[in-house]
C-alpha cells in the first residue's frame, strides 16, 4: 500500500531523522504525505520519529519554533486523503481550519484533514506526537468529523485524559508497536478517539448530530456483543428502544447493513486472532466461535469471500511471515 510520496514500502521499524537546517527540514517532514509550506529561522533545528502501524503513521516531532502552511494550492485530488491527530506534549500549537482556530497546550488534541487547508503554528520549542491515518479507516461521519477540526480536545477534562496519556504512551514505547499487539493498539487508540470526538460534540443540539450519538452507541453495543451469535438487527433494536426498521434506516444512511456490519467487525477480530501467534493453540472453530461464528463452514465460506483464503491458509501465512 502506498502511504504518500516518502515512504515506498510500510516501515517496519521505528525510522528517525533529523535536521539541522530549514532547507534540511523541508526535506525530512515538508512532504511526507501531502506537500506543505514550512517557514522558520534558517538555523531551525528538528528532530523525527515515525513508524508505520497498517496504514497508519505515528509520528514524533520535536523542533524549535516553525509554521506549517497546507494552503489550497498545494491540494489535489491526487492527495492521499487522512486525518491527522496532534497531541501536544511540550510547548504550544495554534492549529487553525474551516474558519475555527484552536490553541493547544501540552496534553490537548486536536483533529485536521488534510483534504482541506490547514495551518500550526509552533511560537517555541515543540514536542507533539502525529498520528496520520487514511479517513475511510475512521468510524465518524464525514460531516462529523468537519466539526470538529481545529478544535480544542481538551487533554485534562471528561475523557480527554484517557486518550492524551494513551497517546503520550504510544511516543514512549513507539518500539513495541510491531505485529498483532500493534494492531490491537491501534484499534483501541481510534475506540477512544471516536469516544472523544462524540463527546466533543454532545453539546450540539441537532437532528442530525443526534442520529449520529446514536448510530456511535449502537456500534458500541454490537463491538460489545460480537461473541453472541443470536445478535440481530432486532436484537440490536430491542436494546435500544428503536423499531428494526429505523435501526436499518440509519445503517443505511452511512451505505450499510447492519448484518453486513455485524459480519464485518467479527471477521475483523478472527483475523487480527488468527494473526496472532498468543492465539496458536485455540482452533479455527474456537475462535470462529469466539466471535459469533457457530456453525464452521458458514465461517470458512465468509472468511474466504472477506479475506481471499481459507481461515486455515491465512492463519499459516501470516503465522509464518
Amino acid at each position: 500500500m502506498a502511504h504518500g510520496t516518502v515512504e515506498d514500502e510500510v516501515t517496519a521499524q521505528v525510522e528517525e531523522a533529523a535536521a539541522s537546517s530549514l532547507g534540511q527540514w523541508r526535506i525530512i517532514a515538508g512532504n511526507r504525505f501531502v506537500p506543505l509550506q514550512i517557514a522558520a529561522a534558517e538555523d531551525f533545528r528538528g528532530r523525527i520519529r515515525w513508524r508505520y502501524v497498517e496504514d497508519t503513521c505515528i509520528t514524533e516531532i520535536t523542533a524549535a519554533p516553525h509554521r506549517v502552511m497546507r494552503t489550497a494550492q498545494l491540494i489535489s485530488d491526487k492527495d492521499p486523503k487522512h486525518f491527522k491527530l496532534s497531541l501536544q506534549l511540550e510547548g504550544n500549537c495554534v492549529v487553525s481550519q474551516d474558519g475555527r482556530q484552536a490553541l493547544l497546550r501540552p496534553g490537548d488534541l486536536a483533529i485536521y484533514d488534510t483534504s482541506r487547508p490547514y495551518t500550526l503554528e509552533f511560537d517555541d520549542d515543540v514536542r507533539c506526537l502525529v498520528m496520520a491515518f487514511p479517513q475511510e479507516d475512521f468510524e465518524v461521519p464525514a460531516q462529523l468529523i468537519r466539526r470538529v477540526t481545529a478544535v480544542r480536545l481538551a487533554g485534562d477534562d471528561g475523557i480527554g485524559p484517557l486518550i492524551s496519556d494513551f497517546m503520550r504512551h504510544l511516543a514512549e514505547d513507539m518500539d513495541r508497536l510491531a505485529g498483532v499487539a500493534g494492531a490491537r493498539v491501534l484499534r483501541s487508540s481510534f475506540d477512544l478517539l471516536t469516544a472523544l470526538v462524540y463527546a466533543q460534540l454532545s453539546a450540539e443540539e441537532s437532528t442530525g448530530y443526534g442520529r449520529g450519538v446514536e448510530m456511535h452507541t449502537v456500534k458500541m453495543y454490537i463491538d460489545r456483543h460480537l461473541n453472541d451469535p443470536d445478535l440481530s438487527a432486532a436484537a440490536i433494536a430491542r436494546a435500544h428502544f428503536i423499531s428494526v426498521r429505523y435501526l436499518q434506516y440509519m445503517f443505511h444512511e452511512e451505505g450499510l447493513t447492519v448484518s453486513g456490519y455485524i459480519r464485518s467487525r467479527r471477521l475483523e477480530r478472527c483475523q487480527l486472532d488468527l494473526s496472532d501467534p498468543a492465539q496458536a493453540s485455540l482452533s479455527v472453530l474456537q475462535i470462529a466461535q469466539r466471535w459469533g461464528f457457530p456453525d464452521a463452514s458458514h465461517f470458512s465460506k465468509v472468511f474466504k469471500a472477506h479475506v481471499g483464503l481459507a481461515p486455515r491458509d491465512f492463519r499459516t501465512t501470516q503465522l509464518s511471515a
